[in-house]
């Protein structure tokens, strides 16, 4: 693919809007289809207690993306000023911190989460009947995190680098590919 090339000192404002508004749209309506057809896909294959025990799994991540949000946000927002400034360098350094620290963050996630398996099941509800199929898919939901905070931190670069067209393939792409070995796995 090739780069948007977005001349962001030039391009106004409303058209800049324009130009990062619709690419993002997509790319993050396509990560809400992925997870409803994960849902679709373990309800009528799994059954109703995977998708529960799934469910269980999936709560602690969404606060490990919560974070990796906000880094994501402030790693861009604050590299785009070193941009502006013609300081590459600051800007990569922020950016570079940005990925260390979600990547330690989720190394302390995974390893207090992963200790013990069955007492975080437990704190985050499940039931005892439950507790075989949490216990098969935490690991692996867990696991994930780590790539998908640096995928989020990845997409918040790629579109500070004036590339919006492209973190929305990012983001399509993927979500094709979930649903396709959804089907063929579940």
């Amino acid at each position: 693919m090739q780069r948007d090339s977005i001349d962001l000192g030039r391009v106004k404002i409303s058209r800049l809007f324009r130009l990062y508004l619709i690419p993002t749209l997509l790319g993050m309506l396509s990560i809400c289809a992925v997870t409803a057809a994960d849902g679709i896909f373990v309800g009528r294959g799994v059954g109703s207690d995977g998708l529960a025990a799934v469910n269980i799994c999936i709560a602690p991540t969404m606060v490990m993306m919560g974070i990796t949000l906000m880094l994501g946000v402030g790693a861009s927002v604050v590299s785009s000023i070193h941009l502006a400034n013609s300081n590459v360098k600051a800007a990569r350094i922020n950016v570079t911190q940005a990925l260390a620290v979600i990547t330690v963050v989720d190394a302390v996630f995974l390893a207090l989460t992963l200790i013990s398996v069955d007492t975080t099941a437990g704190l985050l509800g499940s039931s005892k009947s439950l507790m075989p199929l949490v216990r098969d898919y935490m690991p692996w939901i867990f696991l994930s995190c780590l790539f998908q905070s640096w995928c989020g931190i990845g997409l918040f670069v790629v579109r500070l680098d004036g590339s919006p067209n492209y973190a929305m393939w990012c983001n399509i792409i993927p979500g094709f590919l979930n649903v396709v070995l959804d089907y063929l796995f579940i």
